[in-house]
């Protein structure tokens, strides 16, 4: 037995970042260890099991220990070596010495047994079944370059608070080379910038592609900085680059994070969503949620790697399962592409209900909009709709979107004189921003027919 044998820790949240990142997502290594700490050992059984699955060594070796030393489960020595064994394979030091001392201690026949145990979660098996096939994203880096930037205005009232904070915006990119549908993925401090970022990439420009194309998925990263200082007043990007990445090789899940999104966010960097994608996994397998969603995303639309949406649903519904808002957003688009019938719209209304619990801004906009226009007679809602519109409007950044719904909600309620209203306004928005103005066109000839619109509105 190896009653002496103790769990590998780390320290996961380093003074720096740990002041620059929320508390509302402690890396679930770090919740095992002080579960274990605490004598809970059930829920560091837990814990430590799901991140072994997901291929994390550190979590593979101390889920061994603790079935070899029976905590948090029954005394199994085979099972304590075909996970000893498993994070060996993954590089943990000590994991063979460890294997090596169970060995001996195995019955006959029962070295096959904890093999077929281990076998799911080796190297091979994970790759085949969870892990991204990092690849050249050269095209899709291009793409999501852009040809004219909008810069962010420093909001006026935080002019004289010398305010700092850090941004990440995911959009889409249609052919006519506008960005739509932009959402903040990552923001620090939360809320402060979001409305002017949200502005600024609604107004940037990107290549025009060829009309029929698919839309394309890309993200920025913006730093906000007081006006009132000056450039010595606040660290160099090139500084706070190395900072993020000695933080993030010393094994920290946010740091891994926040680096990732540095590689993939600044354009200036000279780095690619294939640079960042490591890094997002090595938080995701730690049980970083917002990681594990940024795996999926990339996953789901080929960035840094294949895209193999298989991989991409188990990543986003882990961290949807964790209550990441934005993985739950995007499962309620999976749910609602192409044409969906009553039970995916349920299924999507549900993943946006509890989105919306969490105050979620996008998870408000986008059930505002199935409410708005489904076609789902018994999920619509315009009311609420409105209401819910209400909530995020000042915060959209002028994005059109906002009157869409709107108009689609007073359709839907047969106020058809507002609706035209309201589409014309989006209309004009629409024109200021170079979209395509077909569909708003579409939409408004039926408002004026005194005809509502069925649909997704966030569709592209």
């Amino acid at each position: 037995m190896l009653w002496a044998m103790r769990l590998v820790t780390r320290v996961l949240l380093p003074p720096v970042l740990a002041l620059l990142l929320s508390p509302a997502a402690l890396a679930d290594l770090f919740t095992a260890q002080l579960a274990y700490d605490k004598g809970e050992y059930e829920r560091a059984f837990h814990d430590y099991r799901e991140l072994a699955e997901l291929g994390q060594p550190v979590a593979q070796y101390n889920l061994a220990i603790m079935y070899a030393n029976g905590q948090g489960a029954r005394q199994s020595d085979i099972n304590a070596y075909a996970w000893a064994s498993v994070a060996a394979e993954n590089g943990q030091p000590d994991a063979k010495l460890l294997a090596d001392r169970l060995r001996p201690q195995l019955a006959p026949g029962s070295e096959q047994l904890a093999d077929d145990i281990a076998a799911p979660y080796r190297r091979a098996a994970l790759e085949a079944r969870l892990m991204p096939k990092i690849g050249d994203d050269e095209g899709t880096r291009q793409q999501c370059t852009p040809v004219k930037i909008e810069m962010p205005v420093y909001p006026i009232d935080l002019r004289y608070a010398t305010v700092q904070g850090n941004l990440v915006v995911e959009f889409a990119i249609p052919p006519d080379g506008t960005a739509r549908n932009p959402r903040v993925s990552y923001s620090m401090p939360p809320g402060v910038f979001d409305e002017s970022a949200r502005r600024a990439v609604l107004r940037t420009r990107f290549a025009v592609r060829a009309a029929g194309e698919p839309a394309i998925h890309c993200r920025l990263m913006y730093r906000f900085v007081a006006q009132s200082e000056g450039a010595a007043d606040y660290p160099e990007l090139e500084a706070y680059v190395r900072s993020a990445r000695k933080q993030a090789e010393a094994g920290s899940a946010k740091a891994e994070y926040l680096y990732g999104l540095l590689l993939s966010g600044f354009p200036q960097l000279r780095h690619s969503e294939q640079d960042a994608l490591p890094w997002f996994l090595k938080a995701a397998q730690q049980g970083q949620r917002q990681a594990q969603y940024a795996v999926g995303r990339n996953l789901m639309w080929g960035r840094g790697c294949q895209c193999e949406e298989s991989k991409a649903e188990v990543w986003i519904r882990k961290a949807a399962e964790a209550d990441e808002p934005g993985a739950q957003v995007t499962l309620a688009q999976f749910a609602l592409r192409g044409s969906p019938d009553a039970a995916d719209t349920a299924k999507a209304k549900v993943w946006l209900e509890r989105a919306v619990a969490h105050g979620d801004h996008d998870g408000m906009l986008y059930l505002s909009a199935l409410l708005a226009a489904t076609p789902i007679e018994q999920l619509r809602d315009p009311p609420r709709a409105l209401t819910l519109l209400d909530k995020v409007r000042k915060d959209l950044g002028g994005d059109p979107i906002e009157l869409e719904i709107r108009a689609a909600a007073q359709a839907a309620s047969g106020e058809f004189s507002k609706a035209v209203d309201s589409e014309r306004k989006a209309v004009r928005a629409a024109d200021a921003l170079h979209w395509d103005l077909a569909p708003l066109k579409e939409r408004l000839d039926l408002y004026g027919l005194s005809r509502p619109w069925y649909g997704n509105l966030l569709a592209l």
